[in-house]
């Protein structure tokens, strides 16, 4: 095998060196210059090449987010799938049977929900105008808003029968269209790839270690699939779960205090809770909001919101870790940066998918620091 010349004297010199002085040749600035630079290189390749991947997931988001969406939703269905499949059933028939009867709980949900949510969403502008009588008790807060409402009033120039009449007019069908059909695409996409990769998620993760030539690499992205699989599995089912439970005892303490529409406050307390810190928060201010509504006295509007405080506290720092483990326990500030960065990009859905795509990040640095040490 020829060496290049260059290369042969610089060998030389270090075993000169070694021999003679019997330790490591001392680096020269210019070498550890030239050192930082190739990583300053490198960091630089890899932030162009995260942001060109971002870029890439915020103009496709209609694409992206259904299918992150689904894959999600099938960590927590594969361990039943699997489960069922050793147990004799078809693997095809038992994931569409499972997908089947997740939809069918989904609509049912929301048509239970419909009742109240057309109740609350009718009566918005006389809820506005109780909520801003219940609160000018407390001093007239709102008076500083008003003012600003007026002001910006007078500048467009527009009045309630100038909304009216644009309300009436043909235009709000092709709004409705325009919101409905990248929903429907949307829904049919994420049902498409939740059924897939239920069906065929062990030919999925070959088709991505093809990807990895070298036999330790391919073995090292095979450990991490596996490990983000187990874990995803478990942080979410193990949330569903406790979801669930947290739902019913909002929908008991509701109905306790004597909120109106219990039920509906229970399945919005189930599903925020899978978004940390703005879920509980947009409950808490949601029961506030209406205790005020239902009740004249604020002492007694604020026992829901105070409670379900308390619930979420003891729910996040005691039942949650306890029952997940310290092994999935991440930083609250990254959770906090993760759902900030994915809601401004894809919004509420982003939100929710904010802390499973930071736990399948650290699952595998861990993993890869564990292999590298």
């Amino acid at each position: 095998m020829s060496m290049q010349p260059g290369r042969t004297a610089e060998t030389a010199r270090h075993l000169h060196y070694v021999l003679r002085v019997g330790g490591p040749e001392p680096r020269t600035p210019m070498l550890d210059s030239v050192e930082s630079w190739n990583w300053a290189v490198r960091i630089s390749v890899v932030g162009l090449f995260v942001l060109a991947l971002a870029g890439i997931a915020y103009s496709m988001a209609s694409v992206v987010v259904p299918v992150l969406l689904a894959w999600v939703i099938a960590m927590v269905l594969l361990p039943v799938v699997d489960g069922l499949e050793r147990r004799g059933l078809s693997r095809p028939l038992t994931s569409t049977v499972l997908v089947f009867l997740l939809i069918a709980s989904m609509v049912v949900i929301v048509g239970v929900l419909t009742v109240p949510l057309t109740y609350w969403v009718g009566r918005t502008s006389e809820l506005g105008v109780l909520l801003k009588e219940r609160l000018q008790t407390l001093g007239n807060p709102l008076a500083f808003f008003e003012e600003i409402g007026n002001a910006l009033s007078q500048v467009t120039g527009e009045d309630q029968s100038a909304s009216a009449v644009n309300l009436s007019s043909p235009n709000i069908v092709t709004a409705i269209l325009s919101v409905l059909t990248p929903l429907v695409s949307q829904a049919l996409i994420f049902v498409v790839a939740l059924v897939f990769h239920l069906i065929y998620q062990r030919d999925i993760q070959s088709g991505m270690l093809l990807l990895f030539q070298n036999h330790s690499a391919r073995q090292t992205a095979t450990d991490i699939l596996k490990d983000i699989q187990v874990n995803t599995s478990i942080y979410f089912g193990t949330l569903t779960v406790v979801n669930i439970c947290l739902g019913i005892a909002a929908t008991v303490l509701t109905w306790l205090v004597g909120l109106p529409h219990p039920f509906l406050w229970g399945m919005l307390a189930a599903v925020l809770n899978f978004i940390p810190y703005l879920g509980p928060a947009t409950i808490i201010a949601t029961l506030f909001v209406v205790g005020l509504i239902a009740f004249s006295a604020l002492s007694h509007a604020v026992i829901a919101p105070i409670a379900y405080l308390g619930i979420t506290v003891l729910e996040g720092q005691v039942i949650t870790p306890t029952l997940i483990g310290h092994r999935l326990t991440i930083n609250p500030f990254l959770v906090f940066l993760s759902i900030a960065c994915w809601t401004w990009m894809w919004g509420p859905v982003g939100a929710f998918l904010g802390v499973p795509i930071l736990l399948c990040a650290m699952v595998a640095l861990r993993r890869l620091s564990s292999t590298g040490s």
